[in-house]
């Protein structure tokens, strides 16, 4: 029988945002219920109805604990943040570059975060927005930890007008334009080209998606600025964190800036950017060789030559 409780009874609870292939009545999960009973909490499941189900609870959660993957992270951090409910990543994907800790690690981390031997990362995210013509905000997207996006429609060519701080950037021609935080500058920005940049510094990244020019490069500004991009020409689908948001067409602009801090949870032992980025990415591993016995440097595995035979032998 599971463990984590669907109508909790008590007055604080920790919230177990679970993927939708992971199964409530793990021993890992009764275990880690069982570790927030202890501490005087209830578990309960965050699953079926998600958003609904952790608004009703969002006066009574201290912790909201992500199970799955960099999404399911992302998911819960859409909904935690504007709540300022803290975040457990837990890892149950192939990257989770987000999350803080594998899942035969959760119960311990529990024990740690009720002890109070856990730090918090408090990280900003994006917010964007629609804009009219005349410059009045229409429907606006709350939160993005990752990026905003333009991405042209079906094999277009997109022309995108970028202003910030009310300073042209540019015009590009492409298949859209990335604007990612500090913490997302690994994720969409870094695979189309963009710099990797330690979450803790306050800035975004503007990274040009596919451009048409070898001229156009990542843009780093502070985050204390907006970003507004113009759709001049083409049509593209508006996303957040991979999410469609809407679709636009020429003459739509948004701007996109500072949402909500995300607080991440962080157990003792968690790896740092720069481990992660080592371990996730291959950043900063280098081509092992071996020395032979002469002290010439050849391929780690390689062959030797075959000799080579002497004239008329």
């Amino acid at each position: 029988m599971a463990m984590l409780s669907a109508e909790p009874p008590g007055d604080q609870v920790v919230a177990f945002l679970l993927h939708p292939r992971e199964a409530a009545n793990s021993a890992l999960l009764e275990e880690a219920a069982h570790r927030c009973r202890a501490a005087g909490l209830e578990a309960v499941v965050v699953q079926s109805a998600p958003e609904a189900e952790l608004d009703a609870l969002s006066g009574r959660t201290r912790l909201l604990v992500s199970v799955g993957g960099d999404g399911t992270l992302l998911y819960a951090a859409r909904m935690a943040g504007p709540l300022g409910i803290p975040v457990l990543g837990v890892n149950r994907g192939q990257l989770g570059f987000l999350t803080s800790v594998e899942m035969d690690g959760l119960p311990d981390a529990l024990t740690a975060y009720f002890e109070g031997r856990c730090s918090t990362l408090v990280r900003p995210t994006l917010s964007a927005s629609l804009l009219t013509a005349s410059g009045r905000m229409t429907a606006s997207l709350p939160l993005a930890v990752n990026e905003v996006l333009v991405r042209a429609d079906s094999f277009n060519v997109i022309r995108m007008r970028v202003h910030t701080d009310h300073q042209l950037v540019g015009e590009f021609d492409g298949d859209g334009i990335i604007i990612a935080s500090s913490l997302g500058s690994t994720a969409y920005s870094l695979s189309a080209g963009g710099p990797s940049l330690d979450p803790a510094v306050p800035a975004l990244v503007v990274t040009p998606l596919n451009p048409h020019s070898l001229g156009h490069r990542s843009v780093v500004i502070p985050d204390t600025l907006d970003v507004t991009v113009e759709l001049l020409r083409g049509g593209g689908t508006l996303a957040a964190d991979g999410q469609v948001w809407t679709q636009l067409l020429a003459g739509r602009r948004f701007v996109v800036g500072r949402g909500p801090h995300l607080h991440l949870v962080q157990p003792p032992g968690t790896a740092g950017f720069f481990e992660r980025l080592r371990s996730k990415t291959g950043f900063g591993t280098v081509l092992k060789l071996e020395v032979d016995d002469l002290g010439e440097v050849n391929p780690a595995g390689a062959e030797e030559p075959a000799p080579v035979p002497a004239p008329g032998g």
